[in-house]
């Protein structure tokens, strides 16, 4: 936040102009650490086992409110996305409405590292997190070719987790994470294509 007071016209103007130039195009979304947190790394960037894991202190890291900015397109001026993010329930025939939801999605993100996915001719949506305590915690992890998986709770017909539909991975310069939106379970669907 920020308050203007505002007391003629010119004021005006110059309130508008500085409000235009702090609007940023994105999405806000709830990111929500879900299960242990990861092994601490060391500074040569390898697992350091030496070093306990508290799972159950809180972090600012394990609960963020933050912004995923969606960058129109160069040409079109216009965001372009292939992939959605799942709605937190399964779609039933029978029932004549949709469920409320909120209004900013819950992603929730598991702290173990995998391999990041990507096949030829499948596009993917790529998108860059506002920085927050999360993007500071997994860049300082120093770990740019593993990444976690993110998933939204309820969205899939048999587990309460769902199946994840992308993960977060710091940039290979460690200057930013970006949140990778794939195909739903993409990790079965992947291979099988």
């Amino acid at each position: 936040g920020r308050s203007y007071c505002v007391r003629t016209q010119r004021m005006l103007n110059q309130c508008l102009e500085s409000l235009v130039q702090k609007v940023q195009s994105g999405v806000v979304i709830n990111f929500e650490k879900s299960g242990p947190d990861p092994a601490p790394v060391g500074e040569d960037g390898l697992v350091d086992s030496s070093r306990p894991i508290n799972s159950f202190a809180s972090q600012p890291w394990h609960s963020c409110h933050k912004l995923i900015y969606v960058r129109p397109n160069p040409k079109t001026g216009v965001p372009v996305g292939h992939w959605p993010i799942p709605e937190s329930f399964w779609p039933d025939q029978n029932s004549p409405t949709l469920p409320p939801r909120t209004a900013h999605p819950v992603v929730r993100f598991s702290c173990v590292d995998c391999e990041p996915m990507v096949i030829d001719k499948l596009p993917f949506d790529k998108y860059e997190l506002e920085p927050s305590p999360l993007t500071q915690y997994i860049l300082e992890r120093k770990s740019p070719h593993t990444c976690w998986q993110v998933f939204v709770s309820s969205s899939g017909k048999y587990s309460e987790l769902g199946h994840p539909f992308g993960y977060l991975k710091a940039s290979t310069t460690l200057t930013c994470v970006n949140l990778f939106v794939m195909p739903y379970n993409y990790p079965v669907l992947l291979p099988l294509l």
